[in-house]
C-alpha cells in the first residue's frame, strides 16, 4: 500500500466514523458514492439517517449520485474552520477541486443534509 493509499484510507476511515448515524429529519432514501481520491466508500441513507458505510460492493453498485474529492480537497474541507474556497463542497467544484455527478435531483433536494453529512469529519479537527 503506497503513502496515498494509506492517506485516502485514513480520511475514508475518518469519515466513516463521523458520518456513520448522521441523522436529520427527512425522507432521503439513497446510496451515495463518495470518493477520496481513488477509495470509494458507499454511503447508504434511509429516511434521512446514514445507516451503514460500505467499503466493499460490487463494481456496478447502483448509487444515486457521486460525490468525488483528491485527499487535499478532504484535508481542506475539513479544517476546523476551512478557508474561503475551501469551506463549501460548490467552492469546492468550482475550483475543479470536487466533482458531483449522477441523478442529480435527490441531491439538490436534500442539499442541506448533504453538505452537512460531508462536513462531519470537521467537528473532529
Amino acid at each position: 500500500m503506497t503513502d496515498d493509499n494509506k492517506k485516502e484510507a485514513a480520511l475514508a476511515e475518518r469519515f466513516e466514523k463521523a458520518a456513520l448515524g448522521f441523522a436529520r429529519d427527512r425522507n432521503l432514501c439513497a446510496d451515495i458514492l463518495v470518493e477520496f481520491g481513488t477509495t470509494q466508500r458507499i454511503v447508504r441513507i434511509r429516511q434521512g439517517k446514514v445507516e451503514e458505510i460500505l467499503d466493499r460492493f460490487p463494481l456496478h453498485f447502483p448509487w444515486a449520485f457521486a460525490v468525488r474529492a483528491g485527499t487535499e480537497a478532504w484535508e481542506a474541507h475539513w479544517e476546523r474552520f476551512p478557508a474561503p474556497g475551501l469551506h463549501d463542497i460548490f467552492a469546492l467544484a468550482k475550483q475543479g477541486k470536487m466533482r458531483m455527478e449522477g441523478n442529480m435531483q435527490p441531491f439538490f433536494a436534500h442539499l442541506q443534509f448533504i453538505k452537512d453529512m460531508l462536513a462531519t469529519p470537521r467537528k473532529e479537527a
